[in-house]
Formats: C-alpha cells, sequence, structure tokens
C-alpha cells in the first residue's frame, strides 16, 4: 500500500467520523483523493446524499402534516416546548372541525379533504405573522399566538366561523362548514402547566360544540349562527 492511498483511506474514515460525529457538513474532496479511490469515494458521496435525503424526508414526516403542510403534532411539542423554555406567555386555541365524520360518510374521503383544506385556508388567511397554526387530529387543530390576548383571538375565530358559515350556506356548497373552537392563555412563568392549558381550552372548545352546533340542511333547520355577543365562561 502506498502513502497517497494510505493518506486517501485516511481522509475518507476521518469524513465519516466527522458526520457520524455530526460536526461535518462539507462534502468529501474527492478530486484529493488517489485515482484508485476516486470510484469509491464518488459512491460514498451519492449514497450520503441518498440517506441525507432520506433523513430530511423523515423529520418532514415527524412534524408536518401532509394533507395541509401545517405543522403535525410533533411539530406542535417542539414549538411549545420552545416557548416553555423562553418563558414565553402565549395564548393557544384548540379547534376541532364541524362534522368532518358526516361530510367523510356522505360524500367521500375525498370531499372531507377539501373540507379540511378549506377551514385551513380560512384559518390561515387570518393569522398574525407571529402565530401558527398545527394539525393533531383528523379533525384537531391549535392555534398558538404569543401576542394576541385570549378574547381577542375569540373574536377574531368567531368573525371567521361566521364567515365560513355564511359562505356555504347558499346550498352550492356539499354541507354547511364551521368549527368549535376554545381559547386559553398560559404563562409558564406564572406556574401554568401544559396540562392546565389542555384542559382548559378543549373544555371551553367542548362547551362552544354543544352550545354553538350548526345543523345541516337536511336535518331540517336553518344553520344556527353564534351569538357572538354573549361570552364562553366555564
Amino acid at each position: 500500500m502506498n502513502e497517497s492511498y494510505r493518506l486517501g483511506e485516511q481522509s475518507i474514515i476521518a469524513h465519516l467520523q466527522r458526520l457520524a460525529n455530526g460536526a461535518s457538513t462539507t462534502e468529501l474532496d474527492v478530486a484529493a483523493l488517489p485515482p484508485e479511490l476516486r470510484a469509491i469515494g464518488e459512491q460514498l458521496q451519492k449514497t450520503l446524499a441518498i440517506l441525507q435525503q432520506e433523513r430530511e424526508l423523515l423529520e418532514h414526516g415527524a412534524y408536518i402534516d401532509s394533507l395541509t403542510n401545517l405543522g403535525n403534532r410533533g411539530g406542535l411539542d417542539r414549538h411549545v416546548d420552545q416557548l416553555w423554555r423562553k418563558g414565553t406567555p402565549f395564548t393557544c386555541a384548540y379547534i376541532d372541525i364541524d362534522r368532518l365524520k358526516h361530510c367523510n360518510d356522505k360524500f367521500g374521503h375525498a370531499e372531507g379533504n377539501r373540507y379540511i383544506l378549506s377551514i385551513c385556508r380560512a384559518l390561515t388567511e387570518t393569522m398574525e405573522h407571529d402565530e401558527l397554526l398545527f394539525r393533531i387530529g383528523g379533525d384537531e387543530f391549535v392555534l398558538i399566538s404569543p401576542t394576541t390576548d385570549e378574547a381577542e383571538l375569540e373574536q377574531r375565530l368567531e368573525r371567521t366561523r361566521a364567515n365560513l358559515i355564511e359562505a356555504t350556506s347558499d346550498g352550492k356548497a356539499p354541507m354547511i362548514a364551521s368549527f368549535s373552537f376554545g381559547c386559553s392563555r398560559v404563562d409558564p412563568l406564572a406556574g401554568d402547566t401544559r396540562r392546565q392549558m389542555t384542559k382548559d381550552a378543549d373544555r371551553k372548545m367542548y362547551r362552544y360544540k354543544l352550545m354553538y352546533r350548526v345543523q345541516q340542511p337536511e336535518e331540517g333547520d336553518a344553520p344556527q349562527r353564534p351569538v357572538t355577543e354573549q361570552p364562553i365562561t366555564v
């Protein structure tokens, strides 16, 4: 084994060790390898590129919902962890799409997906620049707002919901679109807990759903509009 070959081997091994330790993001300098090792170096680079793509896809799937391209439950947990570590107060809204199962059962899952996406568009179009929306289940979403207080976020979501109901009550849409929600203000430095946050917002959301259930036309009644002037108390 000549000296050039030995140094080339050491270069490849050192590069792999740096990658394993997360200490290198640069590519292996294949041109600097001796000719008899360049084919190995090129194949190594191709393999590493494929592995990097697969890792990015796995990370994307761990934090991003594939249908809506919003953050998923993993993304929500990561974001809330960051806010908690910084001690940043924030308002969270638990949002539940009304009658998604009814839509899937009656019109099919393709229409159900369109229903989900229409709700997402309505919500994201009214969000502030520092707010994030996450899809944590089939019909469940969480909106996190660091700067909007609880009452203001409730009013905005109420307007968004009312606009959705009005836009889909003309008989042209397969069903009347709506959602239920509950908001909770959280301050990590004041001793609030994540369990308290979840319980409070979730309870308000289910109370809202019971109070302001939208009846579909085939149920024999006109859609029920929420009374926006009436505060939600739990």
